[in-house]
């Protein structure tokens, strides 16, 4: 089985033909070797080396973090998008079988307006062939919008906690424990983006230009240089917590971030976290982080919160 092309939309990507709800598939499609190996380049993220409970060649759900944010491209036209990605929540709930047709689903739940600025907000999830969830995501956008107009400025309300970045003065961890002490450093990630990883994690080879694929892209949007995407932070995000939270991260991980400053082609960014403690989700004991991501100047980009189940459980 082959996926079928579903990002084909035609509806231009302007905030005033949005409709509440909206709905987006389902579509099938299937994980193949050169998803995840795309997305293992993007990412410098080996995503492919994990297996299954009965030894099958498996891939991280966050594969399709970028296949449920884009989703809207299947009634939109992704060349004329010009939004802002704001917030993002996802949670991981299992991996997926290399080979396995997955199906996509989501909708527009909710628009509003802020300092005159348009948000839409969207819903979705990914299934397995044999129904489980693998990986559900909520983001919010700004649609439409130059870029140029709002890249590191502020676009909402503070927030009711901030993300401090303090930290013990000692050794990061590399495993998750309850026994660990609040603000503990987990073990960081380090990357140096690159315009080549940018265009394959953005669909430059899917035919789509934007401020993150190539300069002309970047152009039209009022900047002088092409802008990485927000959800290629999510990413390194999760690999620093898959890292440490091990495989429970993968079926029990969640993850909310906001982003606040953009990074470019050739910047060395650094995923960073912190323990704050356990939290009570659905019943279960999970240890929760402040995370973040960091510039080569200090400037936070992403900051936000995690919380998995640790290893001992």
């Amino acid at each position: 089985m082959h996926t079928t092309k579903w990002w084909t939309g035609t509806k231009e990507a302007a905030f005033e033909n949005i409709q509440i709800p909206e709905l987006f598939g389902p579509f099938d499609i299937v994980v193949d070797e050169r998803m995840v190996k795309n997305y293992a380049f993007a990412q410098d993220d080996d995503v492919s080396r994990l297996t299954d409970e009965h030894g099958r060649p498996a891939a991280h759900p966050a594969v399709l973090s970028n296949e449920l944010l884009f989703l809207f491209y299947a009634v939109y036209d992704g060349n004329t998008a010009q939004g802002l990605h704001t917030h993002e929540d996802l949670s991981f709930h299992s991996l997926i079988r290399i080979g396995e047709k997955v199906t996509l689903s989501g909708q527009y739940v909710t628009t509003y307006t802020r300092r005159g600025k348009g948000y839409v907000v969207m819903e979705a999830e990914a299934r397995g062939d044999d129904g489980r969830l693998l990986i559900r995501h909520r983001g919010t956008e700004i649609m439409r919008v130059r870029a140029a107009d709002v890249v590191g400025r502020a676009t909402a309300p503070l927030p009711a906690r901030f993300v401090t970045g303090k930290h013990l003065d000692i050794e990061p961890a590399s495993r998750a424990s309850f026994s660990l002490p609040e603000r503990t450093p987990i073990a960081p990630v380090t990357k140096q983006i690159a315009q080549e990883q940018m265009y394959v994690f953005s669909w430059g080879g899917r035919g789509f230009s934007n401020i993150h694929t190539d300069l002309a892209g970047a152009r039209r949007s009022g900047m002088d240089r092409t802008v990485a995407q927000a959800m290629q932070q999510v990413g390194y995000l999760s690999q620093m917590l898959t890292a440490f939270h091990g495989p429970a991260w993968i079926s029990d991980g969640h993850l909310s971030v906001k982003f606040v400053d953009a990074f470019y082609e050739g910047d060395t960014v650094t995923a960073h976290g912190a323990l704050l403690g356990t939290v009570d989700h659905e019943g279960r004991r999970h240890l929760e982080s402040e995370v973040w991501v960091e510039n080569q100047h200090g400037k936070k980009t992403a900051v936000g919160w995690a919380h998995a189940p640790a290893a001992e459980q």
